[in-house]
């Protein structure tokens, strides 16, 4: 005799939502004043922003009254964290269509894709090799020479033409002058007289760079010498002070219990002090 199956109940799958009649006494949040990307009006995902705490909230009952479900105002994995009071059960007007909504949302995606940086571009690293030491300091130097002997060596070109030129041409070799010659010997002359310019500016310059030098030393000198005036004789009374209580206290030590030969070293002593004295005392008064 078999004995017969029993079926086994089953529990009823339970609402993911909240569900509660208890209704938030704030005024309720206007869907349409919300930014587009602070609303989400997807069917079976509706959420927004909470206005009290800012973080994203269920919506329930939109079949019904809509209204925020009940959350806390920091993460959910902190256990001790408050419960949002102004922002619990609270209603919401969804006065947006869903098809504006996401059309509003599509319209503005590309504006944020533009304002926001897609890559970052690192700046590209050089890849010249630097130039040597020497060369800078070469290229320095021939920055600020002289214009004369840039012009040197074009001088000694142009005069080696001329002189070349003479001594294959026909004309000039028989003792004339072919116009080839007259315009090779003319840019030699301008060559000569520009060289000759340069010269005469670079001594100008170097002529007034010394004397400015020179005036400039001239400046440091009388400051100093103001100077010195103004502290030598604080000095000299200084040194004459030290030379005097050196010796008031040399002249201290003098007793009958010395010996000839410490009485001489200290009489020594004392002569050198009164010496110096005198130097000091003649210093201070010129």
């Amino acid at each position: 005799m078999t004995t017969p199956l029993v079926a086994q109940p089953e529990a009823r799958k339970r609402r993911r939502k909240t569900r509660t009649r208890n209704v938030n006494s704030l005024p309720p949040i206007i869907a349409s004043d919300l930014k587009t990307n602070h609303i989400d009006l997807t069917p079976g995902k509706e959420s927004l922003v909470c206005p009290s705490c800012e973080r994203w909230t269920p919506i329930t009952g939109m079949l019904g009254t809509p209204k925020l479900v009940p959350h806390h105002a920091k993460r959910y994995r902190n256990t001790a964290a408050p419960r949002c009071q102004q922002g619990t059960n609270r209603r919401v007007t969804v006065d947006i269509d869903v098809d504006a909504w996401r059309t509003d949302l599509a319209e503005a995606a590309p504006t944020t894709r533009s304002r926001r940086a897609t890559k970052v571009l690192p700046k590209p690293k050089s890849t010249t090799v630097p130039a040597p030491v020497h060369r800078l300091a070469a290229a320095r130097e021939q920055q600020i020479a002289p214009v004369g002997a840039r012009l040197l060596p074009l001088l000694d070109r142009a005069r080696r033409v001329v002189v070349a030129h003479r001594a294959t041409c026909t004309t000039c070799g028989a003792g004339g002058r072919c116009g080839t010659a007259r315009e090779l010997e003319i840019r030699l002359r301008e060559v000569e007289a520009t060289a000759v310019i340069s010269r005469e500016q670079q001594a100008l310059r170097d002529r007034r760079a010394a004397e400015q030098q020179r005036a400039t030393q001239q400046d440091q000198v009388r400051v100093h010498r103001q100077a010195s005036r103004k502290v030598l004789p604080r000095v000299h009374r200084a040194d004459a002070q030290r030379v005097h209580d050196t010796l008031e206290a040399q002249l201290k030590q003098l007793s009958p219990k010395l010996t000839p030969w410490e009485r001489a070293d200290l009489e020594s002593a004392i002569a050198l002090l009164e010496h110096q004295l005198q130097q000091v005392k003649k210093q201070a008064t010129r």
